[in-house]
């Protein structure tokens, strides 16, 4: 086992503990340690009075105060802004995502949440389901380890989510009957068009529609969305005549 070499490119806590564990199982005295850790640095790395520190933690504080520390974290803080979620059905791992993510906000010092969510929601961009979510979930979150909880949970339910073109089924949650329609039964009254009623409690292929959204979103948001009767490519919609009892009809 060679020991760690500092050149600038690692968080300076992360060497020492390399240096630590380096020195144990050497079995290198702390007297040699204080030694040692001098002649790991990098000779462009000029660490002033050097000869007069003698704790780990006075080693350390001289480490951050160098410039190279900065362009450390500086660099850490680009890549972090940088970072891509691929879904893990097009071959990304949320999991070395997440992992990466949350080393690059230690290496850069970053651990106001608020300047963390910002991140997240600046990554996510694009990504129309997972923003809406985001924002509406993590207003009352204060720690990094449930943002990424919340990042992880978000995403897996987009990954069953209903999209855009989905092909779905209605069903009443008291009586277990689709909503169904057939095209040769049309209102006797009111419209006269196609009729839309609640069928059977099997699934048959009269109850099963087209689920879009109006503003063309990949995944669909139910605040804006219409159905399209799959058998008969009709569009549900509800007119201003009243069906037998009383509520508006709904029809294709």
């Amino acid at each position: 086992m060679d020991p760690p070499k500092y050149d600038g490119t690692i968080h300076p806590e992360e060497w020492m503990q390399q240096f630590k564990v380096f020195c144990c199982a050497n079995k290198i005295s702390p007297s040699e340690e204080k030694y040692l850790w001098k002649q790991l640095i990098h000779p462009a790395i000029k660490i002033p009075s050097i000869e007069n520190i003698s704790t780990h933690d006075e080693f350390l504080n001289a480490l951050k105060a160098h410039v190279s520390f900065d362009i450390f974290k500086e660099c850490c803080k680009r890549k972090l802004l940088e970072l891509k979620y691929i879904p893990e059905k097009y071959g990304g791992d949320t999991a070395i995502l997440l992992s990466k993510f949350q080393t690059l906000c230690y290496n850069a010092g970053i651990n106001n949440i608020e300047e963390i969510k910002m991140i997240i929601y600046k990554i996510m961009m694009s990504n129309e389901f997972f923003k809406s979510e985001f924002i509406r979930k993590s207003k009352e979150i204060n720690s990094i380890e449930e943002l990424l909880k919340l990042f992880n949970d978000i995403t897996a339910d987009e990954a069953i989510s209903v999209k855009n073109g989905s092909y779905v089924a209605i069903k009443h949650a008291a009586t277990g009957k689709y909503l169904s329609s057939v095209s040769n039964l049309n209102y006797e009254t009111g419209s006269r068009k196609q009729a839309v009623f609640a069928g059977k409690t099997s699934l048959e292929l009269n109850a099963i529609w087209n689920i879009f959204d109006n503003k063309g979103r990949s995944n669909v948001f139910y605040d804006d969305i219409y159905l399209m009767h799959q058998q008969t490519s009709r569009r549900l919609s509800c007119s201003s005549h009243k069906s037998l009892s009383n509520y508006s009809e709904g029809n294709l």
